[in-house]
């Protein structure tokens, strides 16, 4: 039962990734408070369902909405194709912390190119599964920064060999955040 209702989560959380990202308010139920709410309600539910403590879930359940999604992803988004980037989206960058350890692990003359992007990435959905691993006790969610940012990688070189829309990548990110929430 707990795989399956894993499955569904999962589905639940791609779909939900993928109209989390469209930008359109025309219609009530596009609104972000909206979505938000709709998330929030699922996740809480399903995490309490597979018999976590209801303190647990409920913090859990915050940290995975207000951090690990609803953190922008900025100027990384495009995995290194805005090479340069405008001073505007450098400052993006520079405005998270973790920003500083991708200086300091890539090179300069690399920096705001592909592996730059992609480290930047890892660790900003990173950070947040390592605290919501920890208060689940769920190392499996511990891969969630890296799918996330293997989702946009991806995404990108499919939209570059066969001309396939990258907004794909959130339902990858999404199918595998809610995947590796739940195992």
């Amino acid at each position: 039962m707990r795989y399956l209702i894993s499955i569904l989560f999962a589905c639940w959380q791609s779909i939900w990734r993928r109209w989390k990202g469209t930008a359109s308010d025309e219609h009530w139920y596009n609104a972000k408070w909206v979505k938000v709410v709709c998330n929030i309600i699922l996740t809480y539910s399903v995490l309490f369902l597979l018999d976590y403590h209801w303190l647990q879930s409920l913090i859990a359940t915050a940290c995975f909405q207000f951090l690990f999604w609803t953190q922008a992803i900025g100027g990384a988004l495009d995995i290194g194709r805005d090479y340069p980037p405008s001073e505007e989206t450098i400052k993006r960058y520079k405005k998270k912390f973790w920003n500083k350890w991708c200086e300091f692990i890539v090179p300069e003359k690399a920096w705001y190119g592909y592996f730059y992007d992609f480290l930047w990435m890892f660790f900003r959905y990173e950070l947040p599964a390592v605290l919501v691993a920890l208060i689940l006790w769920n190392p499996f969610f511990l891969l969630a920064g890296l799918t996330s940012a293997l989702s946009y990688a991806i995404a990108w070189a499919l939209y570059e060999k066969k001309g396939i829309d990258p907004s794909y990548a959130e339902y990858g990110s999404g199918f595998f955040a809610g995947l590796l929430l739940t195992l």
